[in-house]
C-alpha cells in the first residue's frame, strides 16, 4: 500500500514537472512596432532596485478539502549593477527566506538553511538590451557553494532518517541534486523567480484575445488562450503606459503515458525496479486520463520592470487535484526616469495568494 501510494504522487510530481511556462515558448522573439501589438523591453538604469516579494505553494484538494502541503516565502532585490547599449548587469540579492512544510519539520529546518545560506551567495546575471537573460556570471561561485551545501543536507538527512536509504540511494540522490546546479544553465533554470520575471522580455505579443489549438512539443493536444493589453498596475502606483499578458493553457494527456512516466522517473530514482504486477496496480489505479492547466498572468511597468507576476499549474488526475502556484510581487522601487534621468522612490505592499 505504501509503495501504491508513493507511485502516485510520482505521478503527480511528474504531471506538475511536465509543462513549461507557455507564454515564452509560443511567442515570437522578434520585435514590432505596429500599434497592434506590445514588445516586452527592458528600459532599465544603472543604480535600478526593485524589491520583491516572492511566494510558492504546492496545495492538494481532494474532495474539496483543501490541504497545504508546501509553502515558501522570500525577498530579495533586483539591483542594475551596469547598464550598456548591449544590456544590463543586475544582481540578485537575497534578503529572508521563510518555509512551512505541516508534515515534515526536519525537511523545513533543512530546506531553510540552505536558502538563508544562498543569501551569503548573490547571483550576478547579465541580460541583452531587451531584459532576455543571458548569462550568470559567478554561476561557478553558487555551484561549489550548492555543492558543499547539498553534501552538509544531505549527511543530515541520512544520519537523522537511516531507513530513508532503504527507499532513496544516497549517492543518486546527491548526484540528481547536485545535477540540478551543475552548470551555467542549470543554475539559471534552478532560480524560479528570474524565469517567471524576465521570461518574456524581448518577445512580442498582439494586443487583444486570441484563442489558439495545436500540438505541443510532447505531442499532445493544447488549448491557448491569450489576453494582452494596456492597462495600470494599480491605481495608488500604476502608469498609464503599463501592460499585461494573461494566458490559459490546457492539455490532456492520456493514462497510458502517466503510467510510463510514473515508471520511467521510479526505475531511475529509486532502489525499486517496478515489478510487472506493480505496474498494473498502478494502471488499475490510473485509469483515466490527467488533466493539466496552467495560468499565466504577467503584469509590467511602462519601463518594462515586472510588477506583479503569477504562475498557476493545475493537475486534475482522478478525484485529486494538486495546485502549485508562483506569486511575485514588487514591495519597493527605486529607478531612474529613462527618459530624463530622474529617479523615482516609492514603496508599495502586495497582497499575499
Amino acid at each position: 500500500m505504501m509503495f501504491r501510494r508513493l507511485l502516485f504522487s510520482i505521478s503527480v510530481l511528474m504531471l506538475q514537472m511536465f509543462l513549461q511556462p507557455v507564454v515564452a515558448q509560443m511567442m515570437t522573439a522578434q520585435q514590432e512596432s505596429q500599434d497592434s501589438t506590445i514588445n516586452v523591453v527592458a528600459y532599465f538604469c544603472k543604480n535600478d532596485t526593485l524589491g520583491y516579494d516572492f511566494q510558492h505553494m504546492k496545495m492538494k484538494i481532494v474532495d474539496n478539502d483543501t490541504t497545504v502541503n508546501y509553502y515558501f516565502n522570500s525577498e530579495f532585490q533586483l539591483i542594475v549593477r551596469d547598464s550598456t547599449s548591449q544590456g544590463y548587469k543586475i544582481e540578485m540579492k537575497p534578503i529572508s527566506n521563510h518555509v512551512e512544510m505541516p508534515n515534515d519539520t526536519l525537511m523545513v529546518q533543512m530546506i531553510e538553511k540552505l536558502a538563508n545560506s544562498m543569501g551569503n551567495v548573490p547571483l550576478i546575471f547579465t541580460t541583452d538590451e531587451y531584459g532576455t537573460i543571458q548569462h550568470a556570471e559567478n554561476w561557478r561561485e553558487v555551484r561549489d557553494f550548492t555543492r558543499k551545501m547539498v553534501k552538509s543536507l544531505t549527511d543530515s538527512l541520512y544520519t537523522l532518517k537511516p531507513e530513508l536509504a532503504k527507499v532513496v540511494d544516497r549517492q543518486r540522490l546527491e548526484a540528481s541534486l547536485n545535477l540540478q546546479f551543475s552548470n551555467e544553465k542549470a543554475i539559471l533554470n534552478g532560480y524560479e523567480e528570474l524565469r517567471i520575471l524576465f521570461g518574456l522580455h524581448g518577445k512580442s505579443y498582439r494586443i487583444g484575445k486570441n484563442e489558439e489549438d495545436l500540438t505541443n512539443p510532447s505531442g499532445y493536444p493544447q488549448h491557448l488562450e491569450f489576453i494582452v493589453s494596456y492597462g495600470k498596475t494599480s491605481e495608488d502606483y500604476g502608469f498609464e503606459d503599463d501592460y499585461f499578458v494573461n494566458c490559459l493553457s490546457e492539455v490532456t494527456i492520456p493514462a497510458k503515458d502517466v503510467v510510463n512516466l510514473t515508471t520511467d522517473r521510479t526505475n531511475m530514482m529509486y532502489n525499486h525496479e517496478m515489478t510487472d504486477e506493480e505496474r498494473q496496480n498502478l494502471e488499475k489505479e490510473i485509469d483515466e486520463d490527467a488533466k493539466v492547466s496552467i495560468i499565466e498572468d504577467y503584469d509590467y511597468f511602462y519601463n518594462g520592470w515586472p510588477c506583479d507576476m503569477m504562475y498557476e499549474k493545475v493537475t486534475d488526475l482522478k478525484n485529486v487535484r494538486n495546485v502549485e502556484v508562483y506569486r511575485i510581487q514588487w514591495t519597493s522601487r527605486f529607478w531612474g526616469t529613462f527618459s530624463a534621468g530622474d529617479a523615482q522612490q516609492i514603496g508599495g505592499e502586495g497582497s499575499s495568494i
